[in-house]
């Protein structure tokens, strides 16, 4: 069996773009308020496989390959509604919790 799959164009819109388009014209007057700050703060929170490439500097970690990295979470904050900026993930307990939002078994022992 052949199934062929259409591909829009940057200016062909498709159909679930034409429905929002549409949704957004009936709420005339009314704007989105996500993200629309000029403070805007954004933290990533990183997994890195360990290797003899990952080298520390300071404060800062790098990593040349960048297969190495996978981006878990961004996070991204309105309006200095940043949480603690210091915060250290090593610490047992932040470290734990983190386990337990990605949903790694080793968080519960």
């Amino acid at each position: 069996m052949n199934k062929k799959q259409k591909v829009s164009t940057k200016d062909e819109p498709t159909s679930s773009s034409k429905s929002s388009n549409a949704s957004q014209s009936q709420k005339k007057g009314q704007q989105s308020q996500f993200l629309q700050s000029r403070n805007l703060k954004c933290i990533a929170l990183c997994e890195v496989i360990t290797s003899p490439d990952l080298h520390k500097h300071g404060e800062i970690w790098v990593v040349p390959n960048t297969d190495h990295v996978c981006t878990r979470f961004f996070f991204v904050y309105e309006d200095g509604q940043v949480g603690d900026a210091n915060i250290n993930t090593q610490e047992g307990g932040i470290h734990k919790e983190i386990l337990r939002v990605i949903g790694n078994q080793t968080a519960t022992g």
